[in-house]
Protein backbone atom coordinates (compact mmCIF):
# COMPACT_ATOMS: atom_id res chain seq x y z
CA UNK A 1 0.00 0.00 0.00
CA UNK A 2 2.76 2.25 0.81
CA UNK A 3 4.60 1.42 -2.48
CA UNK A 4 1.02 2.33 -4.30
CA UNK A 5 1.07 5.67 -2.54
CA UNK A 6 4.33 6.64 -3.58
CA UNK A 7 4.16 5.93 -7.02
CA UNK A 8 1.13 8.07 -6.90
CA UNK A 9 3.16 11.20 -5.51
CA UNK A 10 5.74 10.68 -7.79
CA UNK A 11 3.41 10.78 -10.88
CA UNK A 12 1.79 13.93 -9.24
CA UNK A 13 5.23 15.71 -8.81
CA UNK A 14 6.09 14.33 -12.29
CA UNK A 15 3.01 15.57 -13.95
CA UNK A 16 3.92 19.09 -13.35
CA UNK A 17 7.77 18.67 -14.89
CA UNK A 18 6.20 17.17 -17.87
CA UNK A 19 3.56 20.28 -18.45
CA UNK A 20 5.79 23.15 -17.35
CA UNK A 21 3.09 24.02 -15.29
CA UNK A 22 4.20 24.32 -11.61
CA UNK A 23 0.86 25.46 -9.78
CA UNK A 24 -0.85 23.71 -6.92
CA UNK A 25 -3.60 22.63 -9.55
CA UNK A 26 -1.04 20.50 -12.01
CA UNK A 27 0.35 19.05 -8.51
CA UNK A 28 -3.40 17.82 -7.87
CA UNK A 29 -4.20 16.85 -11.32
CA UNK A 30 -0.68 14.49 -11.08
CA UNK A 31 -2.42 13.26 -8.06
CA UNK A 32 -5.44 12.34 -9.89
CA UNK A 33 -4.45 10.98 -12.43
CA UNK A 34 -1.45 8.83 -10.54
CA UNK A 35 -5.01 7.46 -9.00
CA UNK A 36 -6.85 6.36 -11.97
CA UNK A 37 -3.67 4.59 -13.78
CA UNK A 38 -3.27 2.47 -10.25
CA UNK A 39 -6.73 2.22 -9.52
CA UNK A 40 -7.23 0.57 -13.18
CA UNK A 41 -3.97 -1.28 -12.54
CA UNK A 42 -4.42 -2.38 -8.58
CA UNK A 43 -8.89 -2.16 -8.06
CA UNK A 44 -8.05 -3.12 -4.07
CA UNK A 45 -5.99 0.48 -4.34
CA UNK A 46 -8.70 2.60 -5.50
CA UNK A 47 -10.96 0.76 -3.06
CA UNK A 48 -8.99 1.83 0.09
CA UNK A 49 -8.51 4.94 -0.75
CA UNK A 50 -12.01 5.67 -1.49
CA UNK A 51 -13.16 3.48 2.14
CA UNK A 52 -10.93 5.65 4.15
CA UNK A 53 -11.89 8.97 2.16
CA UNK A 54 -15.38 7.67 3.36
CA UNK A 55 -14.27 6.90 6.71
CA UNK A 56 -12.98 10.47 7.26
CA UNK A 57 -15.85 12.13 6.01
CA UNK A 58 -17.74 10.00 8.72
CA UNK A 59 -15.61 11.21 11.72
CA UNK A 60 -15.80 14.52 10.66
CA UNK A 61 -20.04 14.06 10.78
CA UNK A 62 -19.65 12.30 13.77
CA UNK A 63 -17.56 15.37 15.42
CA UNK A 64 -20.38 17.91 13.59
CA UNK A 65 -23.03 15.87 14.93
CA UNK A 66 -21.48 15.60 18.56
CA UNK A 67 -20.94 18.80 18.85
CA UNK A 68 -24.75 19.80 17.61
CA UNK A 69 -25.78 17.21 20.39
CA UNK A 70 -23.26 18.78 23.09
CA UNK A 71 -24.71 22.51 22.12
CA UNK A 72 -28.31 21.34 22.71
CA UNK A 73 -27.79 19.53 26.21
CA UNK A 74 -25.71 22.41 27.73
CA UNK A 75 -28.11 25.02 26.36
CA UNK A 76 -31.42 22.61 27.62
CA UNK A 77 -29.46 22.19 31.22
CA UNK A 78 -29.12 26.34 31.41
CA UNK A 79 -32.47 27.33 30.04
CA UNK A 80 -34.23 24.32 32.22
CA UNK A 81 -32.47 24.11 35.51
CA UNK A 82 -34.77 20.64 35.77
CA UNK A 83 -32.95 19.11 33.66
CA UNK A 84 -29.84 17.40 34.75
CA UNK A 85 -26.68 15.31 32.66
CA UNK A 86 -26.13 12.04 33.87
CA UNK A 87 -22.28 11.75 33.02
CA UNK A 88 -20.96 7.84 33.17
CA UNK A 89 -18.21 5.94 32.36
CA UNK A 90 -18.92 2.37 29.95
CA UNK A 91 -16.52 -0.45 29.49
CA UNK A 92 -16.34 -1.44 25.45
CA UNK A 93 -14.81 -4.74 24.52
CA UNK A 94 -12.54 -4.38 22.00
CA UNK A 95 -12.12 -6.72 18.72
CA UNK A 96 -8.97 -4.31 17.59
CA UNK A 97 -5.94 -5.88 18.77
CA UNK A 98 -3.55 -3.82 17.08
CA UNK A 99 -1.81 -0.61 19.07
CA UNK A 100 -2.14 1.61 16.08
CA UNK A 101 -5.64 0.89 15.63
CA UNK A 102 -6.65 1.09 19.11
CA UNK A 103 -4.94 4.49 19.33
CA UNK A 104 -7.23 5.66 16.26
CA UNK A 105 -10.25 4.32 17.80
CA UNK A 106 -8.98 6.49 21.22
CA UNK A 107 -8.50 9.38 19.38
CA UNK A 108 -11.51 9.90 17.34
CA UNK A 109 -13.95 9.00 21.00
CA UNK A 110 -11.87 12.17 22.68
CA UNK A 111 -12.18 14.00 19.32
CA UNK A 112 -15.87 13.30 19.44
CA UNK A 113 -17.94 16.00 21.86
CA UNK A 114 -19.04 14.99 24.89
CA UNK A 115 -17.11 11.44 25.50
CA UNK A 116 -13.26 11.17 26.50
CA UNK A 117 -10.85 7.60 25.75
CA UNK A 118 -9.97 6.86 29.77
CA UNK A 119 -8.27 3.73 29.92
CA UNK A 120 -7.31 0.92 28.34
CA UNK A 121 -7.29 -2.31 30.45
CA UNK A 122 -7.14 -6.04 30.18
CA UNK A 123 -10.88 -7.51 31.99
CA UNK A 124 -12.20 -10.66 32.00
CA UNK A 125 -9.90 -12.01 29.31
CA UNK A 126 -10.24 -9.03 26.88
CA UNK A 127 -8.90 -5.68 25.99
CA UNK A 128 -11.79 -2.80 27.48
CA UNK A 129 -11.55 0.68 26.82
CA UNK A 130 -13.33 2.80 29.50
CA UNK A 131 -14.97 5.89 27.63
CA UNK A 132 -16.86 8.95 29.70
CA UNK A 133 -20.10 9.72 28.38
CA UNK A 134 -21.61 13.40 29.39
CA UNK A 135 -24.96 12.15 29.21
CA UNK A 136 -25.38 8.52 29.16
CA UNK A 137 -29.05 7.26 28.75
CA UNK A 138 -28.23 3.51 28.00
CA UNK A 139 -25.07 1.93 28.50
CA UNK A 140 -25.85 -1.13 25.84
CA UNK A 141 -26.33 1.24 23.14
CA UNK A 142 -23.77 3.78 24.18
CA UNK A 143 -21.58 0.62 23.28
CA UNK A 144 -22.60 -0.55 20.33
CA UNK A 145 -22.73 2.36 18.65
CA UNK A 146 -18.47 2.89 19.60
CA UNK A 147 -18.75 -0.50 17.99
CA UNK A 148 -20.97 -0.05 15.12
CA UNK A 149 -19.61 3.62 14.57
CA UNK A 150 -15.87 3.03 14.93
CA UNK A 151 -14.76 0.18 15.65
CA UNK A 152 -16.35 -1.96 12.73
CA UNK A 153 -15.28 0.55 10.58
CA UNK A 154 -11.45 1.12 11.11
CA UNK A 155 -11.63 -3.48 10.91
CA UNK A 156 -12.88 -3.04 7.67
CA UNK A 157 -10.21 -0.67 6.42
CA UNK A 158 -7.33 -2.88 8.24
CA UNK A 159 -8.83 -5.72 5.93
CA UNK A 160 -8.31 -3.87 2.74
CA UNK A 161 -5.42 -2.76 3.58
CA UNK A 162 -4.31 -6.58 4.29
CA UNK A 163 -5.84 -7.27 1.32
CA UNK A 164 -3.94 -4.60 -0.51
CA UNK A 165 -0.99 -5.98 0.56
CA UNK A 166 -1.78 -9.48 0.26
CA UNK A 167 -2.29 -8.57 -3.37
CA UNK A 168 1.01 -7.15 -3.89
CA UNK A 169 3.03 -9.90 -2.52
CA UNK A 170 1.28 -12.09 -4.56
CA UNK A 171 2.39 -10.58 -7.62
CA UNK A 172 5.98 -10.23 -6.53
CA UNK A 173 6.36 -14.58 -6.05
CA UNK A 174 8.51 -16.67 -8.56
CA UNK A 175 5.03 -18.59 -9.87
CA UNK A 176 3.53 -14.71 -10.65
CA UNK A 177 6.52 -14.23 -12.58
CA UNK A 178 6.74 -17.70 -15.07
CA UNK A 179 2.59 -16.74 -15.92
Amino acid sequence: MTRLLIINLFISLLWPTLNGDYSLGALFTGFLLGFVVLAIVRRSYGKFFFYATGFLLYVLFAILQSNLKLAGLVLGTIFSPRKTLRPGIVAVPLTITDPFERTLLASIITLTPGTLSMDLHYRDGQDVLYVHSIDLHDVEAFRRDIKVNFEDRILYLRQLQIDLNEGALLQNTPEAANE
